[in-house]
């Protein structure tokens, strides 16, 4: 019984040190957090929008900004009720290059990667986009 205890004990103290370091990890920037919250909402409304209306998407990633801009195709049902959206990119983080991804009605982009940069141009998220409405995935370096 002192054993299970002991070892619960150790467990548990482990399990902690694992969620302080994760809450360390995620206090960065909190421009950069509201950033990330708000790409990942748009890429939401993105999908779902695409899937409902038959609407392919151009995602123009720049410095200052992100733009989802719908592309009217011929079985676009409800193409006027689609709006281009946009978010502004903070001051903190800049893409390498920009960039112009498509993401089909059907859900399909070309797989891509994104590299972001910090104000000393070191490399600070890899942003890998994958096929499908599975999305992307972002990588802190």
């Amino acid at each position: 019984m002192i054993e299970l205890i002991v070892y619960l004990g150790v467990i548990t103290g482990i399990l902690m040190i694992n969620l302080m370091l994760i809450k360390v990890v995620q206090t960065g920037n909190p421009s950069e957090r509201i950033f990330w919250n708000s790409f990942q909402s748009a890429w939401t409304r993105m999908t779902l929008n695409a899937k409902a209306n038959k609407v392919s998407y151009r995602i123009s990633i720049r410095n200052k900004d992100i733009v989802f801009f719908p592309m009217e195709t011929r079985l676009s049902s409800n193409f006027d009720e689609v709006h281009t959206e946009r978010i502004s990119v903070p001051d903190s983080i800049h893409v390498r290059s920009s960039r112009h991804l498509i993401a089909d009605d059907d859900g399909f982009s070309a797989p891509t990667t994104i590299v972001w940069l910090d104000k000393e141009n070191d490399i600070k998220y890899y942003q890998k986009v994958q096929m499908g409405w599975s999305g992307y995935h972002v990588e802190r370096k």
